[in-house]
Order: C-alpha cells, then sequence, then structure tokens
C-alpha cells in the first residue's frame, strides 16, 4: 500500500505524525538554545557535558523497566507519561536562573527519553505488512521538517527577543503533544489479563540488559561504539563552536535547520529502499558519511563549512535512523518488544554515559579539536565493526 494512501486511511499513522511534528518543533527550540543558554547562565563546557551525562543516567536507571511494564499494563500510559515528562522539564528550563533547575530539567528530559522504546513499540505495532521501514521513516521527516521551523525561529528568537521566549514556545508544543496523545493515540497492545509486573520481573528486566541473547551481541557493539564516539565529540558541538568560535544562537539555528531540512527531504525518498536494500548497507554508508563531516569540522571552523558539515550530517541522518530503529524492532521478540528495545537503549547508554563528561574535560584540557577528533577515529573504526559484526536478520525462526 502506497504510504501517503496509508496515512490517509490509517488514522493511527496520521495522529502518531501530528505527534511527531509537534515534537520536532518542541524539541528542536531547545536543542538550538540549551547548550549556549547554559554558557550565559555561567556554565562551564565540563558542565555542560556532566549534565548530559546525568541525562543520560536518568535515562537509563529505568529504561529497561519502563519497556518491560508497558509489555504488560499497555502502551499509551507510558506515551502520557513521556510527554507530561517533557512539559514539565521545558518549565524548569524556562524559569532556571542556575545549574540547579537546568539539572533538573535534564532529568525530567532523561526520564521522558527512557520511554522512546515505548514510542517505538507503538509504530511498529501501528505499521502494517513491510512497512515499517518506510512508515519509521515518515515519521523522521514529520519530525525533521517541522523541526526546520523550530530550529530557524529559536536561533532569530534568542539573538533578537531573548532565551524565555524559546523555552517558552517549546513549553506550549510539549503541551499540545500532550493533548493529541491523550486524545487520539489508540492503544496497541491492551493490558495482559491476570498478569503484573512484580519485582522479580523488574529485576529480571534489569539483568536481562546485560545478557542480551548471543544473535544481537554484534549490533550492540557496533551501536554503542557509534553512541559513545558521537556522545564525546558532535553532542557538544553547539557548545564547542559558541565557546572556541563564538557561533551565535542564529547562526546554530541556521546550521540544526539545514541539517533538519535535509534529513525531512531525503528520508522518505531513502526509506523507500531501506526494506529491500538492507538495514546494514544503510548504516555503513551513513558512518562514512558522518566521518566526512567530523573531518571537514577538524579541518576548517567556518560558518559556511559548518553549514556544509550539517547538510551531510542530515544526509547521514536520513540512512541511519530509520535502519538503526527497524533494525532493532524487527529482530527482537515481537511479545517482548518494549522491553528487548529499552534495554539495548540501555546497554549503548551505559557504554556512551561518560562521553558528554570525557567530551567537557578534553576540551578544558586541549580544546576544540580533540573531542571532535577522538569522535573520528571511534566512528572510522565503527564503520568497520558495522561492516563485519552486523547482520540484517538474525532473530531466530521461532520467533518470527
Amino acid at each position: 500500500m502506497d504510504i501517503l494512501k496509508s496515512i490517509r486511511e490509517e488514522k493511527q499513522i496520521l495522529y502518531l505524525a501530528v505527534v511527531t511534528a509537534l515534537r520536532g518543533i518542541r524539541d528542536n527550540l531547545r536543542v538550538v538554545v540549551w547548550q549556549p543558554f547554559a554558557l550565559s547562565l555561567g556554565v562551564s563546557i565540563r558542565s555542560i557535558g556532566a549534565l548530559e551525562s546525568l541525562m543520560d543516567l536518568a535515562k537509563i536507571t529505568v529504561q529497561p523497566v519502563l519497556g518491560a511494564a508497558s509489555d504488560i499494563y499497555g502502551r499509551k500510559p507510558f506515551l502520557i507519561l513521556r510527554d507530561l515528562l517533557i512539559l514539565l522539564s521545558g518549565l524548569c528550563f524556562l524559569f532556571a536562573r542556575s545549574w540547579l533547575l537546568l539539572a533538573v530539567g535534564m532529568t525530567l528530559m532523561g526520564l521522558s527519553v527512557a520511554l522512546i522504546p515505548v514510542w517505538q513499540a507503538v509504530v511498529a505495532e501501528s505499521a502494517k505488512g513491510n512497512e515499517m521501514g518506510m512508515v519509521y521513516s515518515v515519521l523522521g521527516s514529520c519530525y525533521m521538517a517541522t523541526g526546520l521551523l523550530g530550529t530557524l525561529a529559536a536561533g532569530w528568537l534568542a539573538d533578537n527577543v531573548g532565551y524565555s521566549i524559546v523555552f517558552s514556545l517549546s513549553t506550549l508544543f510539549a503541551f499540545a503533544s500532550l493533548l493529541v496523545t491523550v486524545l487520539r493515540i489508540e492503544e496497541t497492545r491492551e493490558r495482559a489479563t491476570s498478569a503484573s509486573f512484580t519485582l522479580s520481573q523488574v529485576w529480571r528486566s534489569l539483568l536481562d540488559t546485560f545478557r542480551p541473547p548471543k544473535y544481537l551481541w554484534g549490533f550492540y557493539v557496533a551501536m554503542s561504539v557509534d553512541l559513545f564516539a558521537f556522545s564525546v565529540g558532535w553532542r557538544l558541538i553547539n557548545g564547542l563552536l559558541t565557546e572556541a568560535f563564538s557561533f551565535t544562537p542564529g547562526m546554530l539555528g541556521l546550521m540544526i535547520a539545514v541539517n533538519a531540512g535535509t534529513m525531512a527531504l531525503f528520508q522518505v525518498v531513502l526509506g523507500r529502499y531501506l526494506d529491500r536494500v538492507g538495514y546494514v548497507k544503510y548504516l555503513v554508508i551513513s558512518q562514512i558519511l558522518s566521518c566526512i563531516v567530523l573531518a571537514s569540522l577538524l579541518l576548517n571552523q567556518s560558518f559556511q563549512v559548518a553549514m556544509a558539515a550539517n547538510v551531510l550530517m542530515g544526509f547521514s541522518a536520513a540512512f541511519w535512523g530509520p535502519a538503526e530503529q527497524a533494525w532493532i524492532a524487527q529482530n527482537v521478540d515481537p511479545e517482548e518488544r518494549a522491553k528487548s528495545i529499552g534495554g539495548y537503549a540501555t546497554f549503548r547508554g551505559l557504554v556512551a554515559l561518560p562521553g558528554p563528561f570525557i567530551g567537557g574535560i578534553l576540551y578544558d584540557a586541549y580544546g576544540y579539536y580533540m573531542p571532535v577528533l577522538v569522535n573520528l577515529v571511534l566512528a572510522v573504526i565503527d564503520v568497520g565493526l558495522i561492516a563485519f559484526l552486523v547482520r540484517d536478520r538474525v532473530r531466530p525462526e521461532k520467533m518470527v
């Protein structure tokens, strides 16, 4: 079935797209300005890295438990909780005048991110036939297309009006996303009858995070190296460019906007072929493109080169996002999909947890180039890991 026809006929996919679009604006309003905003409050790059790691710690602490709980109690209550946490986080950023509320906001953000596997499970369970990769691509494009508006608005508003209006708008869109989720998103997994989530199941969910099935290990290793690498360098790039080369929020907004626009433009096009070409090829291409981006930012830090690098990074992300999401959704047990996706995210999150803090330490000790160089070296290594350790289909036949 044509994906546009599917969206028109399947109201669930339509409302998932609406929520994704609202989140695209909300998240990108915040992403553009939060690191420059923290710097304006006197927070150092090292402390910004520590706050990023705090968000990761909050996420990985509860992620596998929440995913497993949604497999038993249903998805929608956890989707509502996710939007509510984002709303509260936005209010913390809005009223922050020191690092303290920033820390609370990042903690709430991390708890919200911990529920992403539940969202991914809902998308997988709402897709029809062999459209899973395509649906992930379309939703990703919705996110990035509206994110384009968020990034452009955030930079201009921060430069001309101030940070408060940016966080106010982000909070408003968070509230709108919460309303659509409550009123329109349908449950995709009804609560299991005569089932409960016991302490022993909580403990088993946590243990299963560290003992994934053997057929998943190659993917776990390659994806964990990727996340650690980009946590050290690329995740701090807005703060690094602001601190080292005096980039303004307006410049950052334009950079992220071309990144989002490129990803939105190409993700649907590339998604049409994802399920046929194969996930591994898409992941390898994406990582090679990312290496080119990092190398260019090591050689030249002009605004023009940074803009071109973000165009290429958007193209890289158009390959990566749907391929990663579809791979893990296809290769885990459908009966424990949210738990398994949560366990995977927690595992690689633990590996990457110290990444932003290490990146901040490297910047303080050696300057801009070192965290970006470490990111590049590890990304080059990861190209080989993906190519040799990951296969498109590894789930045992008995789980199909």
